[in-house]
């Protein structure tokens, strides 16, 4: 709930005159003084050095009158910001909101430092996102941990960089304001069953004013936090966009080793190679596209696959094309399989790419989760089986 809540209070000071004999400023031109408008700050530990400084007050309840000043400059009132807070209990969200009062000057800069950081952050995600995207596309075997390790380091290099060449403009220090970029006044978390309310402040002036008229005390808090979200939320989201971008440019494939001897896959002439022991499987992804693959037993090449990897695919590789391989087919549930429950797959194949496959040469799982409403589900697995009967060998 919000209210107007800035009535009463002090006249503004009267801007400084000139010493006798100095030259008149222009009718209209901005007078001197701490900030623009000639008015000065109250001198005061938190007028102007103690920048980051924070102080702590309670009013009574959320719309409580609040000094008539602005609360980051100390000038007149001129526009109003709106500081909130939420506390959840339960699944209930509570909100409390009060309109706190600025100058136009404090109010743009605001505004301005939040578009900027909002930019930063945009900028820095595009960064971290072209990274990862040109890292998969040039080092086409790059381990996906180096990706999402290194994805998240590049976004936050790319903000403390943007910071550094592009900082954000906050009010000049000699305009006596006490918050930069940021709210000069923010709500703490509140307790619901409770009225008063915690306010959070940069300008000791203001908060010691309102402290008086609600014969509460202020409470200092030492250094306000410099960490703003940005640097947290941007490399958090460069990894969670890194994740499918990664995925997307690679195929899972399953190689598979049906014969009595470990085998050796070699990817495109040695730059990946997986190891299958005998009767064994294992996979690995691999970037999307044409690859070859050489069969190496003791050191020599005694099969080739031509692979065609597809974008989030699934294949399977096998040797010879001498093992036999189904699509099997179970329902879980209420569920009914439609269609039937084994398909083989063409024999002598060495490159099999898999569609509407949950699993891949192991078991059923004994249980399966479904969404609300659903009384079962199907399931479906590519594995190795018996060449006459059929029968699943895996």
């Amino acid at each position: 709930m919000s209210f107007g809540n800035n009535m009463g209070g002090f006249p503004p000071q009267p801007p400084p005159q000139p010493a006798w004999g100095a030259p008149q400023p222009a009718w209209g031109a901005p007078q001197p003084g701490p900030f623009a408008g000639g008015y000065r700050t109250p001198a005061g530990p938190g007028a102007v050095d103690a920048e980051e400084t924070w102080f702590e007050a309670e009013v009574p309840f959320a719309g409580a009158p609040l000094p008539p000043r602005c609360a980051c400059c100390f000038g007149p009132v001129e526009v109003r910001r709106t500081a909130s807070a939420t506390v959840t209990v339960g699944r209930t969200h509570y909100t409390r909101r009060m309109e706190i009062p600025y100058c136009r000057a404090c109010d743009a800069a605001v505004k301005t430092g939040s578009r900027r950081g909002v930019l930063h952050g945009f900028l820095g995600l595009g960064v971290a996102a072209l990274f990862s995207l040109l890292l998969s596309l040039v080092w086409l075997y790059a381990p996906a941990a180096v990706t999402f390790v290194a994805t998240p380091l590049v976004a936050l290099g790319a903000l403390l960089l943007l910071s550094k060449l592009w900082p954000v403009a906050p009010i000049a220090r000699h305009r006596g304001a006490t918050s930069g970029s940021r709210d000069a006044v923010w709500m703490l978390p509140f307790h619901v069953n409770q009225n008063p309310t915690r306010l959070a402040g940069t300008n000791e002036s203001w908060m010691r004013q309102l402290g008086e008229m609600h014969r509460t005390v202020v409470t200092p808090r030492g250094r306000r936090p410099t960490r703003e979200a940005r640097y947290i939320v941007v490399p958090i989201v460069a990894t969670l966009l890194a994740i499918p971008t990664w995925f997307g440019l690679h195929g899972r494939v399953y190689f598979d080793n049906p014969t009595t001897s470990p085998l050796t896959f070699d990817i495109d002439h040695g730059l990946a190679q997986v190891t299958v022991p005998p009767n064994g499987h294992d996979d690995f992804y691999l970037p999307a596209g044409e690859a070859v693959i050489d069969v190496m037993f003791e050191g020599r090449a005694v099969d080739r696959i031509n692979a065609d990897i597809e974008h989030f695919g699934k294949h399977l590789a096998s040797p010879f094309g001498r093992a036999c391989y189904a699509t099997l087919s179970t329902a879980y549930g209420n569920a009914v399989v439609d269609g039937p429950r084994r398909q083989m797959a063409p024999m002598g194949q060495r490159w099999h790419t898999l569609h509407r496959v949950q699993h891949v040469l192991e078991a059923f799982p004994s249980s399966v989760s479904v969404g609300r409403g659903q009384r079962g589900a199907t399931r479906s697995r590519f594995t190795r089986v018996h060449c006459v009967t059929g029968a699943p060998m895996l």
